[in-house]
């Protein structure tokens, strides 16, 4: 079956190589925030356990060279909705347009919608019901270029919301891609994992949850269309419901985090918590200059290196000029005095951190383009470990 999983912009290739590795995924394209992939029925529910997966939608149809909106109204009129919605219940178009046409998102949405109206009247003589703010089903339309693709939403909400965050830090970074940073590090579950930045937890609580085995269907439930699921694989709802009985991994608490702000450092604590990772986290407030040495101190304590950091640093918006230039250099520099071997961060400050890495001409870094949140940004991917 066909699918398209969506991503934050800039981590397709990520989100892509994990699909591959969860659900032996076969890539069709990659495109700006989308990938669209071909999977088996019996790894479907695989493909809901990615933790860099944004959205989920299964492709009911598919066609190239559409210019028109007439040309989308008679694609989308020949789908068999009743396969999807049932008389009693609403649905919304959620509508893309990417490239160059002569009309807009909004007609697309238009014109899907009267389109599954119709289609609908025609086979069950019943008139559905559109609800744009809580509908029953989401019907995804996209024209990208002059392709169409049509799909039926198996996500309510984005994965993204593992809904333990009770602390929301002002400059939070998404779930997702704290894990999609975690991954591009090297990271794997069990090892030892650093944020010297950690605001309210977010890096080290993804870790944690990998590293205790938690499944992302469990802690993102409600965001899965389990209704849809349910009428179109049902065996794929078994499936999950049994990722979420197994036992659980324990950890020693090798996943740590700091922040000079107390008031941060407690919301992660909270958040820790609700996440039911605090036995296997920490968080320290503290000055990460003071604090790193220490960190590499537990080694021993836990059987583990710590050699990997991964963090959301301070964009600048509120700091005195160069106040932010000389964080970045002292962090990199306090880490690599203290031999960790992969330090990856994501920040819109490019120019700062271009000026601070050309000082680290022994490293080997890699450069990620995202968008996160709506700031187009840079993940930095420092290797020491080559020298």
């Amino acid at each position: 079956m066909k699918l398209l999983v969506t991503s934050d912009t800039g981590f397709e290739g990520v989100l892509a190589e994990e699909l591959k590795e969860l659900a032996s995924a076969h890539i069709l394209e990659k495109s700006s925030g989308r990938v669209f992939i071909d999977v088996d029925g019996a790894n479907l529910a695989n493909v809901f356990r990615s933790r860099i997966a944004n959205n989920i939608y299964y492709i009911v149809e598919s066609a190239d060279n559409v210019s028109t909106l007439d040309e989308i109204y008679k694609i989308v009129r020949d789908i068999d909705f009743t396969l999807f919605i049932d008389p009693n219940q609403s649905f919304a178009i959620r509508p893309e347009r990417i490239g160059e046409h002569s009309f807009t998102s909004i007609d697309i949405g238009r014109v899907a919608g009267q389109a599954v109206i119709d289609s609908y009247m025609q086979a069950k003589g019943v008139r559905l019901r559109v609800n744009l703010d809580e509908p029953d089903v989401e019907v995804y339309v996209e024209l990208n270029g002059g392709r169409l693709v049509v799909a039926i939403s198996l996500t309510r909400e984005s994965l993204h919301r593992r809904r333990y965050r009770v602390f929301s830090h002002p400059a939070a970074l998404k779930s997702t891609i704290a894990s999609a940073m975690l991954r591009i590090a090297g990271w794997r579950p069990g090892d030892g994992l650093y944020d010297p930045m950690c605001g309210g937890g977010t890096v080290v609580i993804e870790a944690a949850l990998a590293s205790k085995g938690v499944e992302i269907p469990c802690i993102a439930r409600r965001s899965i269309d389990l209704g849809m699921l349910d009428r179109l694989f049902p065996q794929v709802v078994d499936e999950i419901d049994r990722l979420c009985m197994k036992s659980l991994i324990e950890w020693e608490r090798i996943h740590i985090g700091v922040d000079i702000n107390p008031r941060f450092v407690e919301g992660a604590v909270i958040n820790a918590k609700n996440a039911g990772v605090d036995d296997s986290a920490i968080f320290i407030a503290g000055d990460m200059v003071e604090v790193t040495p220490k960190i590499r101190g537990l080694e021993h304590e836990f059987g583990v290196e710590m050699d990997i950091a991964v963090f959301n640093p301070p964009y600048g918006y509120r700091m005195k000029p160069g106040g932010l230039e000389k964080l970045y250099r002292k962090a990199i520099a306090v880490l690599r005095e203290n031999s960790f071997r992969k330090i990856v961060f994501i920040t819109s400050a490019t120019k700062v951190a271009e000026r601070v890495l050309a000082g680290f001409g022994d490293a080997r870094i890699e450069r990620l383009r995202v968008i996160h949140g709506t700031l187009p940004s840079i993940v930095y991917s420092i290797d020491f470990s080559h020298n």
